[in-house]
């Protein structure tokens, strides 16, 4: 059995350094114990939970129906944000960030 401690640490240290970006809303890290939540506008941690939850499900969701496989990320655009999700190892990441910010950059420093 393998220790998973540090490498939760380790993308702990890599979200911490991208929340503070500009364009940057926030993330909800989650596995199957807890959920880490760093949003600019606690107000809104339902919304947000709402909807990085209902999107991993829809997108688990859908994958099964066109047998696809497993979903590794899922971006959600609007007309002025976006929504990127992904899993990391056993962890859930939604990350809510300005429509502007390369989302492509930061999963390779994720991953």
């Amino acid at each position: 059995m393998t220790d998973e401690k540090p490498e939760t640490e380790d993308l702990q240290i890599k979200l911490k350094d991208i929340k503070d970006r500009e364009g940057i809303i926030g993330y909800i890290l989650r596995d199957t114990k807890s959920a880490s939540i760093d949003l600019k506008d606690p107000k809104k941690i339902i919304e947000y939970a709402m909807l990085s939850s209902t999107t991993f499900d829809v997108g688990l969701n859908i994958s099964e129906d066109l047998q696809m496989g497993e979903v590794q990320t899922i971006l959600l655009e609007s007309e002025e944000s976006k929504l990127f999700s992904m899993n990391i190892d056993t962890q859930r990441l939604s990350l809510f960030m300005e429509k502007n910010v390369n989302h492509n950059k930061i999963y390779k420093e994720l991953t």
